[in-house]
């Protein structure tokens, strides 16, 4: 399994579109650029499976709630959970938290290598699908918009995002 958090701001990204030559294309907005929208993401490529999980930042707090929300998703499984090697993924408290729960085991990414993480594609696609092109004027406007997108995947398009066929 795979994981990794991601933040979406308030600001509308301008994706490609069809637009009158010499023309500049717009999304209307009055966004607030410092609010924004932290998940935690994980996928299963073997199974397909895929999930997320809001927080308020991404830190040790919002990393051991994640690691929480999984033991309760994944009882009695061992899971063998690939991360970079962020700060907030390291400590004492994350350690403690994995002698406590010896059904998950971390292992961290090369760094300076995001395209091992195949949660890095899951996110990109959500960016291209949810928010590309489009005003949310709220957070939880954007979460939904998220979330509504995620689950129409099947666990066809996951096996193939993550290219395990």
């Amino acid at each position: 399994m795979f994981a990794d958090e991601s933040g979406f701001s308030l600001h509308p990204k301008l994706g490609r579109v069809w637009a009158k030559r010499g023309s500049q294309p717009t999304v209307a907005t009055t966004s607030h650029h410092g609010k924004r929208l932290n998940l935690f993401g994980w996928v299963e490529p073997l199974k397909g499976w895929h999930g997320l999980f809001r927080w308020p930042k991404g830190n040790t707090d919002g990393f051991l709630a994640f690691l929480k929300y999984l033991c309760y998703r994944l009882q009695k499984t061992k899971v063998y959970l690939y991360i970079d090697g962020a700060s907030w993924h390291r400590g004492p408290r994350v350690r403690k938290f994995l002698n406590a729960h010896t059904n998950i085991q971390v292992e961290y990414l090369p760094p300076y290598h995001p395209e091992l993480n195949v949660q890095e594609r899951v996110w990109h696609l959500i960016r291209y699908e949810a928010t590309t092109n489009q005003y949310h004027a709220t957070v939880d406007m954007i979460e939904h918009a998220i979330r509504k997108r995620q689950r129409h995947w099947r666990t066809k398009k996951i096996k193939t995002l993550c290219k395990v066929n």
